[in-house]
């Protein structure tokens, strides 16, 4: 027998690293005779009498029905088969193999096919012989679906881009703008037959689990050899075709919003961190049995198949066949033996269960258990006793002080210690849910704390003699729209950070961003020095900071579940008719707010020219009172501006903002 040469695919580069070794007969098989064959299929014949001739392998050839009919009689002539053809002969092959432990080779022929994409296969026929000749090293697992090969994997009721529509995701992720563009054609398609989804009841028989977990899912998929796509990616690189577990994704959210959030985890995702997103959850084991009351539709290797039962095994590295280079070096059968199930987002307690049962809510609800705990917690933190009464009035002093000194970092510490926050989440959770027993202590806890807030703060500005009011008091006399919008985003804030006890560390971030102790200051500063404008204006601050955090912290605990969506438009009546009463003075000050900076950005750095001469403004500050728009500024002429220039000055600025002008001037030369 003559010598057999190297293998040009082992060439890596290393020349001291020996050659796989290749086989020493071989059985050739094709789809049909020689006279039959089509001219691709013939070329690559031709190429492998040449490779066999070339390392003096030994080569019988034979058609596939041929081998099939007696393949224990051609496994007396060689135990590897080179298989030359499409995926329909290579998928007959492969089943073959299995059954008789026969050693196999795959070149593919034609157009691409699933096979060369499954198990990594050369895309050149050169190449996919040298591998194909090779002697198998060891094998692959298989996985089989109701006793079907599952080659790259099988995919269980709505699995959106979790199967091979995820090769377009993955194969942009270098390019942000093609993501972009794909991702949000395949989000826009499966989002818009969200509302459609319903959750299958299933019951999971997992390998050495004695009682089926009874769960709802939306899909699942089984990974086997498919790993380029979304799938692959959220698993991580745990995934391995020798180590004798299948591979399987539940896609199980609780909700119309959770299943969004899924699609927008998965679509983006690049390789796992460890983390799932919270609709996933992850299966690996040697057995899966799912079973439905109705029947499931799976599709194998994208093959449409029908059932109520469905059986997934793995036959650990049961088929010797040369894959591709992304084979090597894949990790073994785990010596301990031991399952991989991260379930932690599975939903199988019955109460749940019970709520997704026909469909998908909007929301996700929360649970008995959820409600106890939370309500336990809120009723706590809005509790009267003497802790309470202590911070009341240490803010209250801290943050008067704070606006009397203009000093902002003061402020800031009183923010901090403002104990106000929790009973108005109460007030929130007591208005979604329209529960008495939590409003009562919620209301009385927020007229304690103002009380005593106003109380001290008044007390304070009447026993300071110093009456100004500096920007910091300024700043809170005129609330507008923004300020609606902080108290909402801060109500958003704190009804999560009580839901979720994580972030819970998070709360004085709220606190300081709400603002809720400067108005009451303001207002009990305003009462010490009997200032109907500041009472007035802190007044509808404060109304402002307590109607947005209650409305936004309902609408939040709703959201998460706190509270079943027909029932919580009950409760939102109020709070919701409180904000648009809030919102009117409100939405004035905001236009106010709006004339004056069209003003000040119309007059900045502004020349006009008057009959004496050119006059500049500088330095511009304008208020809106009364329709009236008040202007100081400083002035620079050539000459002292009598009173003449300044009538002329105040027609032209008026003609400039387009409203009557009140001028407050000081004149100023530059040399």
């Amino acid at each position: 027998m003559p010598e057999k040469k190297s293998d040009p695919v082992a060439k890596s580069g290393a020349q001291e690293a020996a050659p796989p070794p290749l086989v020493e007969c071989a059985l050739l098989v094709t789809a049909s005779a020689e006279g039959e064959r089509d001219s691709a299929v013939a070329q690559a014949c031709e190429g492998a009498w040449e490779f066999a001739e070339a390392h003096g392998i030994h080569v019988q050839e034979v058609a596939l029905e041929t081998l099939l009919d007696d393949v224990p009689g051609f496994l007396n002539t060689a135990t590897h088969w080179v298989v030359i053809g499409d995926d329909a002969v290579m998928l007959k092959a492969i089943d073959a193999a299995e059954a008789h432990e026969a050693g196999l080779g795959l070149v593919p022929v034609g157009r691409p096919t699933r096979c060369q994409s499954f198990y990594d296969l050369p895309g050149d026929t050169a190449s996919a012989l040298a591998l194909a000749f090779r002697a198998p090293a060891s094998g692959i697992d298989v996985l089989r679906c109701n006793g079907e090969l599952v080659q790259g994997q099988a995919a269980i009721g709505d699995v959106p881009f979790l199967d091979r529509r995820g090769h377009a995701v993955v194969h942009a992720q270098d390019r942000l703008w093609r993501r972009w563009a794909i991702a949000a054609r395949l989000f826009w398609t499966a989002a818009r037959r969200v509302f459609q989804i319903a959750p299958s009841m299933v019951r999971l028989h997992l390998n050495r689990e004695d009682n089926p977990r009874r769960c709802a899912v939306t899909g699942i998929v089984l990974l086997e050899n498919d790993v380029e796509n979304v799938a692959g990616r959220l698993v991580g690189e745990g995934l391995s075709a020798r180590d004798g577990r299948l591979t399987a994704l539940l896609v199980a959210p609780t909700s119309i919003v959770r299943y969004l959030g899924f699609l927008l985890a998965t679509v983006f995702a690049r390789k796992s961190n460890g983390r799932l997103p919270g609709a996933l959850s992850y299966v690996k084991t040697e057995r899966l049995v799912i079973e439905s009351d109705r029947e499931l539709e799976y599709r194998i290797d994208g093959t449409r198949r029908r059932g109520k039962r469905i059986e997934v095994t793995v036959n650990p590295q049961g088929l010797r066949l040369n894959a591709g280079a992304r084979f090597d070096g894949m990790a073994g059968p785990d010596e301990t033996g031991k399952d991989t199930l991260k379930l932690g987002n599975l939903p199988e307690n019955e109460a749940r269960l019970a709520l997704i049962r026909h469909r998908l809510p909007l929301f996700t609800h929360a649970l008995e258990e959820d409600f106890k705990d939370l309500f336990l917690l809120l009723k706590d933190s809005a509790r009267i006793g003497p802790d309470y009464f202590t911070l009341s009035i240490l803010s209250a002093l801290i943050g008067t002080l704070g606006l009397l000194l203009d000093s902002a970092a003061v402020i800031i510490g009183a923010m901090v210690l403002a104990p106000l926050m929790a009973p108005i989440i109460c007030v929130s959770m007591a208005a979604l849910r329209r529960d008495v027993q939590l409003l009562k202590p919620a209301l009385v806890a927020i007229g304690a704390g103002v009380g005593l807030s106003m109380a001290f703060a008044a007390l304070v500005a009447i026993l300071i003699p110093m009456r100004m009011v500096n920007p910091e008091i300024e700043a809170r006399l005129e609330p507008s729209l923004l300020d609606l919008g902080v108290a909402v985003f801060s109500g958003v804030a704190g009804a999560y950070a009580y839901a979720r006890e994580s972030v819970m560390r998070s709360l004085p971030g709220v606190a300081i961003a709400v603002a809720l102790v400067p108005p009451l200051a303001v207002i009990g500063i305003g009462i010490g020095w009997w200032d109907p404008r500041i009472m007035l204006g802190a007044s509808l601050l404060f109304a402002t900071n307590l109607v947005g955090i209650a409305l936004a912290g309902a609408f939040t605990f709703m959201v998460l579940g706190y509270g079943p969506v027909r029932s919580a438009k009950h409760g939102l009546i109020y709070p919701t008719l409180a904000a648009v009463v809030v919102a009117i003075p409100l939405a004035l000050s905001f236009m106010r707010m709006h004339v004056v900076w069209q003003a000040e950005n119309t007059l900045r750095d502004q020349a006009f020219m008057l009959e004496s001469g050119p006059v500049r403004l500088e330095a511009t500050q304008v208020r809106y009172i009364d329709g009236t728009l008040h202007v100081r500024a400083d002035v620079y002429a050539a000459q002292w501006p009598g009173p003449e220039t300044l009538r002329d000055l105040r027609g032209h600025v008026a003609e400039a903002v387009g409203r009557p002008v009140q001028l407050d001037v000081t004149p100023r030369y530059r040399y």
